[in-house]
């Protein structure tokens, strides 16, 4: 492991360390997407980098929602399905899930985890991300520092 494997990996240890969230890794979500109870996936990340790419039926939320808000636009679409959150690498889902992740169970979610290593992982394991024409090879990095983690698709 060198590059920007080893980067991200450091950083999904440091943001493991900081979140107790359970975490899910990408071979089991694309598992999960494959099957017949597909998991409901929450983007966590800004419009620009949403509309830029994301996972393929994922509903955007906004990094700073919160409970109440969560509640009122998500309860009923969380009941009975299990829920995946992701954003770039897994900081700002964690730390949303963390806050939602009471509303989510209240609701009826069956499970609710993060993407372990978030959409830079997925991308980097050469998995399909989409835009709004349908699939694409780009990824927002999110900024100069992080984005070194983004190994660009040739």
């Amino acid at each position: 492991m060198f590059g920007s494997d080893w980067l991200l990996e450091g950083a999904i240890m440091m943001i493991g360390r900081m979140h107790r969230v359970e975490n899910l890794a990408a071979d089991e979500l694309a598992a999960m997407l494959a099957g017949p109870e597909p998991p409901l996936l929450f983007d966590i990340r800004t419009a620009a980098e949403y509309e830029r790419s994301h996972i393929a039926s994922a509903v955007r939320l906004d990094p700073e929602t919160g409970p109440e808000e969560f509640a009122a636009r998500c309860a009923a679409l969380v009941e009975g399905r299990d829920t995946v959150f992701y954003c770039s690498v897994g900081q700002r889902s964690s730390e949303l899930l963390e806050r939602v992740e009471r509303v989510c169970t209240k609701a009826g979610a069956r499970s609710c985890r993060n993407l372990r290593g978030g959409i830079f992982r997925w991308y980097n394991e050469g998995r399909p991300v989409v835009d709004a024409s349908g699939a694409t090879d780009d990824i927002d990095g999110f900024d100069p520092v992080w984005s070194v983690m983004v190994e660009r698709r040739r």
